[in-house]
């Protein structure tokens, strides 16, 4: 029998895991554990882990086990400069060539979003927050850049959310005030001071990084 859908189960379990903040960075896994919690053999886990090491999840150490990958601030600040010209690029085709984004779908992102900071749920409030700017991208239908975003959504998703998770929860919820005006704005037919907001709040996440590191 093809072990192929033991390991899509291990990769998909532990990747969730590792998503939900429940393996956070500098965490040692054991093979051995998680082939037990998964109630199979080890040899899908350890194709899953190779998996989510070729995606910079996990590094395998020799005889030690496997390493949660600390978080890489620079990766991160590279990242948001990625995603930061993904938006932009697209409101201004959106803008020129008069695609419609779905407003309504983004505000169904902003009340998720509104809702899991009222429960203080780490990781549903970034992943709407992310939902909602993909919105944007949607808009214009290039699927080199969907396929661009999506290959660096989880990755955010991991950093933030182990980020939030390790220093705690006394940071507010900031990001809902800048949705709703981007939102606004965007109703309003404001590209321009849209894209400002979106680079406003670019430069405030670096500054708060920053800050949290050399704390």
């Amino acid at each position: 029998m093809s072990e192929m859908p033991l390991v899509e189960i291990a990769y998909q379990d532990i990747r969730q895991k590792l998503l939900n903040a429940e393996y956070l960075p500098g965490h040692l896994l054991s093979e051995s554990e998680l082939a037990n919690g998964l109630n199979m053999s080890r040899t899908p886990v350890r194709s899953a882990i190779a998996q989510l090491e070729k995606e910079g999840y996990v590094e395998t150490l020799k005889k030690r086990g496997i390493l949660v990958k600390a978080i890489d601030i620079k990766e991160l600040y590279d990242i948001f400069d990625l995603m930061t010209a993904l938006y932009f690029f697209s409101l201004d085709v959106a803008e020129q060539q008069q695609y419609e984004i779905d407003l309504d779908r983004m505000q169904l992102f902003l009340n998720q979003l509104i809702e899991a900071s009222e429960h203080k749920k780490y990781r549903d409030y970034y992943e709407n927050g992310l939902l909602f700017m993909q919105t944007i991208l949607e808009a214009i239908d290039n699927r080199a850049i969907l396929q661009t975003f999506q290959a660096y959504k989880d990755k955010l998703l991991f950093f933030v959310v182990a980020h939030r998770s390790l220093k705690g929860s006394n940071r507010p919820y900031t990001g809902k005030k800048l949705y709703a005006d981007i939102l606004r704005l965007l109703r309003d037919g404001n590209f321009k001071a849209a894209k400002q907001a979106i680079l406003e709040s670019k430069w405030n996440a670096r500054e708060m990084l920053l800050r949290s590191v050399t704390l």
